[in-house]
């Protein structure tokens, strides 16, 4: 070995280190300019700011319709949780250039109602709620965004998964034949929030229609921190006894077989499905005339 060597060995690890990172920016830098252009091109594009931006890259969608919700909780099994319930949401998509454009990020604000009667006719509980739930979440699709749409996948499959809040007051048919809101009432002696936080996730698929306009189905699960979004959670009921108010007493144990004392199973929280089908708009200038008031050719 001579002194000349000795160096680079001593630094073998620093030079080993060097080159991995070299090699990495020059990939990165390849891919950049493979996707976005030169340079130029680049430098060029700072300069479409605003709304002008969104547009151009179509990086905005907004979207509307319906659906149906269904309830999962102490109420139901199995399949007699299966009653839907109307829906309405409206929302939107802002793409990100992330995992080659195949992220987006989704903000939705739905109104929905749930409803269920007891699948244990001696207990006989029963609810219904109109809820509000505000969410955002992730949204990665199959497919990349291709600007040019006849590039782009007739139907596109995504997942996604976020974290929202939502808003519910059960409610609850008496005796006096009226809906009562069962959450000032304490049914189980228990404060609640009318607010909890909940975790949407599921799959959708967007249909590609033209290039302002596509269709979106979609199904998911809201799994909720709470156990009171039919205001049954357990396990035992209260003393009747303790109840200063009647129609809490009464909400409270409904009961059609003496000596039934399980209520709910305070182990698991509620949740509840959604499915919904959206017609969704994206913002783009693709259609804006470029070249001597015609549409440009290169677009489609």
């Amino acid at each position: 070995m001579t002194i000349d060597e000795i160096p680079f060995k001593m630094n073998s690890k620093k030079n080993l280190l060097l080159i991995v990172g070299l090699v990495l920016l020059f990939s990165v830098e390849a891919f950049s300019q493979g996707r976005y252009g030169n340079s130029a091109s680049r430098i060029r594009s700072r300069h479409i700011k605003g709304f002008n931006r969104i547009e151009h890259y179509e990086l905005l969608t907004m979207y509307g319709g319906v659906g149906f919700a269904t309830y999962y909780g102490d109420l139901c099994e199995g399949m007699e949780c299966m009653k839907p319930r109307l829906n309405f949401g409206i929302g939107a998509l802002y793409r990100l250039p992330y995992f080659y454009e195949r992220i987006n990020i989704k903000t939705e604000l739905n109104w929905f109602r749930l409803y269920a009667k007891d699948f244990h006719e001696a207990r006989n509980l029963t609810f219904r709620s109109n809820n509000i739930e505000l969410y955002t979440s992730a949204m990665i699709s199959l497919f990349p965004y291709e600007k040019h749409f006849r590039r782009r996948a007739l139907i596109d499959p995504y997942i996604f998964i976020g974290i929202g809040l939502v808003y519910y007051q059960p409610q609850a048919k008496l005796e006096d034949g009226k809906w009562h809101n069962l959450r000032p009432l304490q049914t189980e002696g228990k404060a609640y929030s009318a607010i909890a936080p909940m975790i949407p996730y599921g799959v959708g698929a967007r249909f590609n229609i033209d290039v302002n306009w596509n269709f979106l189905v979609e199904g998911g699960y809201r799994w909720t921190f709470t156990d009171y979004m039919d205001d049954v959670s357990g396990p035992t009921y209260k003393d009747p006894s303790t109840f200063s108010d009647p129609i809490a007493a009464e909400a409270s144990y409904r009961g059609t077989q003496p000596g039934m004392r399980t209520r709910g199973n305070p182990s698991k929280n509620d949740g509840y499905f959604m499915f919904n089908a959206r017609v969704s708009y994206t913002f783009s200038n693709s259609n804006v005339a470029k070249f001597r008031g015609k549409q440009h050719i290169l677009r489609k």
